[in-house]
């Protein structure tokens, strides 16, 4: 892929993922310039080209760090340190922003004993236990809806997209599929 492509597609989306870390448009501009310099230089080093997009983005994560390593002057505070660790953590945002989207209209599509469920547990973080006075329900049957509602959502996600993960299970990559029941969902 020419650097060309790559720059058309990605600069908008990797200038705003920068930017929301940083807050300083010239010091975004800069890293984002760093980082398509990277791309070009290491290019040819990508072996699996459907890996593009989380190759990219691991590069800029590192772009970032290395900005607040750089300012630090070898001196790192805490909220240095928190923002590095937040960076390093980060899933890309644009591939969780897509996903919960989808998500939340999967959810909606969810009968309603597990829907509800499923927002206050998952959505709002109500606790099971709590949930289970709230419903009226015995907690290892708030645990189970939460369960069969999650599986539910696996399913109809795997109809729609082709997920890549981590062997942590961290969400790397979603790919539409071409056809698919439920694929208008995430239009």
């Amino acid at each position: 892929m020419e650097i060309t492509n790559i720059h058309n597609r990605f600069h908008k989306l990797l200038y705003n993922y920068i930017f929301t870390r940083i807050n300083n448009s010239d010091d975004a501009s800069d890293i984002l310039q760093e980082v398509f310099i990277k791309i070009a230089a290491k290019i040819d080093s990508l072996g699996n080209a459907e890996k593009l997009q989380s190759w990219i983005f691991a590069i800029t994560r590192n772009a970032i760090t290395d900005h607040y390593r750089k300012n630090a002057n070898g001196k790192t505070s805490a909220i240095t340190d928190e923002i590095i660790d937040k960076t390093k953590e980060d899933v890309e945002l644009h591939t969780s922003k897509g996903l919960d989207q989808c998500l939340k209209r999967f959810i909606l599509d969810l009968p309603v004993e597990y829907r509800d469920i499923i927002i206050d547990s998952e959505i709002k973080g109500v606790p099971q236990k709590d949930l289970a006075g709230k419903y009226g329900l015995a907690y290892p049957s708030v645990r189970s809806r939460v369960q069969r509602g999650r599986g539910r959502l696996k399913q109809m996600l795997l109809q729609c997209c082709s997920i890549a993960a981590d062997s942590r299970g961290n969400i790397l990559e979603v790919k539409k599929k071409a056809v698919g029941p439920r694929c208008t969902q995430c239009n």
